[in-house]
């Protein structure tokens, strides 16, 4: 089973994720040889975790430990005809 544990034991469990992404693609060329296209993608990721308890120092309320990440994709590809 699942025991929490104090700070000394701290697993950073998971509050709230929140991602957001937005991309696009480009044909260079759709002809008879194939097609030939790029794309783009951008994508916003933040984790935040659950405050510890019972440690002897206050924590302020606002301060739950949290993580950012900024992805940028690119892809080339080409289809056979």
């Amino acid at each position: 089973g699942f025991s929490p544990g104090g700070l000394a034991n701290c697993t950073a469990d998971t509050k709230d994720i929140l991602e957001g992404s937005a991309g696009f693609w480009y044909k260079f060329y759709n002809g008879p040889k194939g097609r030939l296209q790029m794309g783009l993608q951008y994508s916003y990721v933040t984790k935040t975790a659950w405050v510890g308890t019972g440690g002897k120092v206050p924590i302020p309320p606002d301060s739950n430990p949290s993580a950012i990440e900024n992805m940028f994709f690119t892809s080339f590809r080409y289809y056979l005809p």
